[in-house]
């Protein structure tokens, strides 16, 4: 009995400890999705690249694709993005290589900018063993038509801007 009592103590233990560290990264990858969005409405390039935390190598760009990249993803944001800065949701899901992923729903509509339903924003942090949480390790900019009808199934944790 007495070896279960420290066994369960342990876990608690250990349990508490790991849900203290998760608002700090949290935290971290909030400020740190928040320093792109700023990058991405000052169109500063470099800052971006700052902020990128792999070798370009590892997710298929070059410094001219990842540029080229950066410009699209400026280009659609000042298109589609509320006057205010879009929200970031944190969430609990991981990619296929353990990368933490974070949306920012940029536009909803209902066929107000033509054949666009909907423009989110996907940033992949991590994995933390390899990468620290103040820098990207992806970008991707996802663009859902309406006429080819491919809008994403609802999400319940991502409201519409």
């Amino acid at each position: 009995m007495k070896q279960y009592t420290c066994m369960f103590a342990t876990l608690l233990a250990v349990a508490c400890a790991s849900s203290e560290k998760q608002p700090n990264e949290i935290r971290e990858i909030r400020a740190t999705s928040e320093a792109v969005l700023a990058t991405i409405e000052k169109k500063d390039v470099k800052a971006f690249r700052e902020l990128v935390g792999v070798p370009l190598e590892q997710i298929g760009q070059s410094e001219a694709s990842l540029a080229r990249k950066f410009d699209r993803i400026c280009r659609v944001f000042e298109e589609y993005a509320p006057k205010e800065r879009p929200p970031v949701f944190v969430t609990d899901s991981v990619s296929t290589y353990n990368k933490r992923v974070v949306f920012i729903p940029v536009y909803s509509g209902k066929g107000l900018k033509g054949s666009v339903g909907q423009v989110r924003l996907m940033l992949l942090f991590g994995p933390k063993s390899h990468y620290p949480y103040n820098k990207i390790s992806d970008i991707e900019l996802h663009v859902f038509n309406h006429e080819m009808n491919e809008l994403p199934l609802p999400d319940a944790e991502l409201p519409s801007p």
